[in-house]
């Protein structure tokens, strides 16, 4: 199976903007450029140097430029999204496991 990261980050990003709206925050250009370039650099690694999951860098993202409390979790994103994030997380492991082997 080909993985890519890219439906990933779009699928954060847009769930991320969306989810700040239905809190009454519009996020700046600024902001989204710079949640954009974060989510790169952790997802366009090797599997095996990423350090977090997509929840934790959206939600460090959140804490950091929005002084978020709240702490998101892949059931926090569209379905679409959720799907995603556990792709992510099954290629992960998968790359692991065979880096082991």
């Amino acid at each position: 199976m080909t993985y890519s990261s890219i439906p990933l980050i779009e699928g954060l990003l847009k769930d991320t903007e969306k989810h700040l709206l239905s809190v009454g925050i519009k996020i700046t250009d600024k902001n989204r450029g710079m949640l954009e370039t974060i989510l790169k650099e952790e997802f366009t690694k090797n599997p095996l140097t990423q350090k977090y999951t997509p929840t934790q860098v959206v939600n460090k993202f959140l804490s950091e430029n929005y002084q978020f409390k709240e702490m998101l979790t892949p059931r926090s994103f569209s379905e679409e999204t959720f799907f995603l994030i556990m792709q992510w997380g099954i290629h992960k492991a998968s790359e692991i496991s065979n880096f082991d082997e």
